[in-house]
């Protein structure tokens, strides 16, 4: 059996450039290399795609039906992408998952004194940073 790899959907495999514009609703197209990454985690991990989006049947039909037409892209083979999309499982609830990968998370080291509660009101998802 597999660990599961919890993946976050918009702001990690979704690029969310254009932020929430509803339930079912995905704009935006994959950030660089993220259709590719998730096929070859598949190798090691039962990977389950956890979104805001998950606790409506239109959320997970919409990631379901964006993930598609982006690995049709990837893959260049629609029958793959298929295949692909229906490996992955989408959870209505958050999944018991040995790790997760998201863009609103601070990794916690073990000491609450390194979290200032008020520094935390200034973080940013990458996607909102600066470049530098």
């Amino acid at each position: 059996m597999k660990p599961i790899l919890c993946v976050d959907f918009d702001g990690v495999i979704n690029s969310y450039t254009s932020g929430w514009q509803g339930v079912d609703v995905i704009s935006d197209p994959p950030v660089p290399r993220a259709i590719k990454w998730l096929f070859d985690a598949m190798e090691y991990f039962d990977v389950q795609i956890y979104s805001s989006r998950s606790k409506n049947p239109d959320g997970v039909k919409a990631m379901r039906g964006w993930l598609e037409v982006f690995a049709a892209h990837e893959f260049g083979d629609i029958e793959k992408a298929q295949q692909f999309v229906a490996a992955l499982k989408f959870p209505i609830d958050k999944p018991a998952a040995f790790l997760m990968i998201d863009d609103r998370a601070i990794c916690f080291g073990g000491d609450f004194a390194a979290l200032d509660p008020e520094e935390l009101l200034k973080f940013k998802p990458w996607y909102k940073r600066d470049s530098q």
